[in-house]
C-alpha cells in the first residue's frame, strides 16, 4: 500500500514518513501515486490533539496531555513522540502487523530509555505500553542497560576518532564512504599525512581528558605500513582505550600487529561476517576462512582484546547456516561478538540488484539463536543500534564478555561525549548537557567525504576544527 504523507508540521514530515516506512513493504510513501494520509497535530498549551485522515477521511482522532517543561527542544520532542504513536497505531490496526520495536523508528532504543528515565518516567512500562515495543525486544533493552552500568555517563572526557575509508574491495551489502585500494592508493600518502596533521590539532585544544580513541573506515589495516604507523602513533596514545578495525582479516599481518602495539592499541575487530566459505566470495570479501584464523590469531596471541562481526540473512543464507556461524565465534572466543541484521542500504550492490529487505520469520530465528547461544556462552549485550531498510525492522547487538566492553561504542551509540574526529567522512560532535532540565544539545562539523577532496581543502578543514572545537 502507497500513502502520499502529509502533515501541518513541516518538521515532523521526515519522521511520519519513516514511521510508514518502517512498515515495507506493506507500506511505502509514494507522494504522486500514494492515498493521501495527512496528520494534523493542534497543540493548545500542554496539551495536543492528532487526528489523522485517510483520503478525506477521519480515521484516528486522539488527545493527551504533554508533561510540563521549560525546555521547548522536550516539549517538541513529547509532542513529536505522541504524534508518532498514534500514526503507528493507526497503521498496525490498518496493515494488521505490529513491529518488534513498535513505534520505534530511531537507531538509539537505549537512548530513548535514558531519556525516558530522566523524565521520571518508568522506562519499561513506556516502551511496553506506549510506544508498543514487544517482550523480546523489551529485554534486550533491558540487559543493555544494566550491562551499560559504570560505563554509561556523561563527563568531561571526549573520544577521538580517525576514518580511513579504504578496503580492498568492496562489499556487496556496503554503502559506506570507502574506496578501494586500487582506485585510492595515489592519494593515500599525502592523506596519512594530512590525517596526522588533522589529529593532532586535538592536542592544541582544551578539550579535557580523552576517553577512547578509536580507527576505523574502510578497513584501516589495508593501508601501507608506514602510512598506518605514522597515522596510528599521533595520537600519542596514554593507556586508554584504543581499538582498530582490522575487519578485512586478510589485511591484518605481523608488522601491522607489531605497529599496533607499539601504538598503544588495546582492542582489535576481525570480521568473518560468515563462517560459510561460499558466501564470502558471493557478498564480495577477499578473504577465506583461513585468513580469519590466522588473523584472529595474531591479535590474540598480540594481547588484544578481539571483536567479531556476524551478519544474519546473507543472501543463500539458512538459519543453520547463521546458527553455525555464531557457534564458531564462541568456539573462538573473542571479548566481542556483534551481530549484525543485513540492512539493504540504497548504496548497495545488493540493493542495484533489486534485493529487498523483508519479513520472512528467518531472520527473527537468526538474531533469536544469537541472543540465546551468546548470552549462554556469558557474553552479555552491551549496545546496540538499527538501521533503515533492515530485515524484519531488526537491530545490531554487540555483546561482550564482563567487563570487556568497547567504550567507545556506548559513547557513540548513547551520545553523552564529545568526539573529534578526523579524515575524509569523519563528522565531529560537541555535546553538552543541561543539568536543570536534562535538554542535550549536540553541534556536528562534517568533513568532506571524498579522500582527493580532503587532501586539497586541509588546510581549510583543520582551520574549521580550530575554530569549532574554540566556540
Amino acid at each position: 500500500m502507497k500513502f502520499n504523507v502529509q502533515t501541518n508540521v513541516d518538521n515532523f514530515l521526515n519522521d511520519f514518513c519513516e514511521t510508514v516506512r518502517s512498515f515495507s513493504p506493506m507500506a511505502e510513501v509514494d507522494s504522486l501515486s500514494g492515498e493521501l494520509l495527512f496528520v494534523d497535530c493542534l497543540r493548545e498549551d500542554c496539551s495536543i490533539k492528532v487526528t489523522i485522515t485517510l483520503n478525506g477521511d477521519i480515521v484516528a482522532a486522539v488527545s493527551r496531555e504533554l508533561p510540563r517543561n521549560e525546555s521547548v527542544l522536550i516539549d517538541n520532542r513529547h509532542a513529536k513522540r505522541f504524534a508518532k504513536v498514534t500514526l503507528y497505531n493507526f497503521l498496525s490496526a490498518h496493515l494488521g502487523v505490529t513491529l518488534p520495536y513498535g513505534s520505534l523508528t530511531g537507531i538509539r532504543p537505549t537512548k530513548l530509555y535514558y531519556d525516558l528515565e530522566q523524565e521520571g518516567l518508568d522506562p519499561i512500562y513506556e516502551l511496553e505500553h506506549y510506544y508498543k515495543v514487544s517482550p523480546p525486544k523489551l529485554e534486550l533493552i533491558s540487559k543493555i542497560i544494566q550491562t551499560q552500568k559504570g560505563i554509561y555517563g556523561f563527563t568531561d572526557e571526549y573520544n577521538s576518532f580517525a576514518n580511513i575509508p579504504v578496503c580492498p574491495t568492496r562489499c556487496a551489502y556496503c554503502s559506506f564512504l570507502a574506496d578501494t585500494i586500487k582506485h585510492s592508493k595515489k592519494y593515500l600518502p599525502d592523506y596519512a599525512d594530512n590525517l596526522v596533521r588533522d589529529i593532532s590539532t586535538q592536542f592544541d585544544m582544551d578539550l579535557g581528558s580523552r576517553r577512547a580513541i578509536y580507527v576505523g573506515g574502510g578497513t584501516p589495516t589495508s593501508i601501507e605500513n608506514d602510512q598506518f604507523a605514522k597515522i596510528l602513533n599521533a595520537f600519542k596514545a596514554k593507556g586508554e582505550e584504543f581499538t582498530v578495525e582490522a575487519g578485512r582479516p586478510e589485511t591484518l599481518t605481523k608488522e601491522k600487529v607489531a605497529i599496533m602495539k607499539n601504538a598503544g592499541v588495546t582492542r582489535v575487530s576481525v570480521n568473518p561476517q560468515t563462517f560459510k566459505e561460499e558466501t564470502l566470495k558471493l557478498i564480495g570479501r577477499s578473504h577465506t576462512l583461513s585468513d580469519v584464523y590466522q588473523a584472529y590469531n595474531l591479535a590474540k596471541n598480540a594481547g588484544f582484546d578481539v571483536n567479531m562481526d556476524l551478519i544474519a540473512m546473507l543472501p543463500n543464507e539458512s538459519v543453520e547456516d547463521f546458527a553455525r556461524s555464531v557457534d564458531k565465534a564462541i568456539e573462538l572466543d573473542p571479548e566481542n561478538i556483534t551481530v549484525h541484521t543485513l540492512s539493504i542500504k540504497r548504496g548497495s550492490l545488493l540493493n542495484l540488484e533489486g534485493v529487498k529487505s523483508k519479513f520472512g520469520g528467518e531472520e527473527n530465528e537468526m538474531v533469536s539463536y544469537a541472543y540465546d547461544a551468546l548470552t549462554k556462552a556469558g557474553y552479555q549485550p552491551y549496545y546496540m543500534y538499527r538501521q533503515k531498510n533492515t530485515f524484519g525492522r531488526l537491530e545490531n547487538v554487540g555483546y561482550a564478555k564482563p567487563n570487556k566492553s568497547c567504550v567507545y561504542n556506548v559513547d557513540i551509540m548513547e551520545e553523552t561525549h564529545s568526539i573529534h574526529a578526523s579524515g575524509a567522512g569523519a563528522i565531529s560532535k560537541i555535546i553538552t548537557r543541561n543539568p536543570d532540565n536534562y535538554e542535550v544539545r549536540i553541534e556536528r562539523l562534517s568533513e568532506i567525504k571524498e579522500i582527493k577532496g580532503y587532501n586539497e581543502k586541509i588546510e581549510e578543514l583543520i582551520d574549521k576544527k580550530i575554530k569549532f572545537f574554540s566556540k
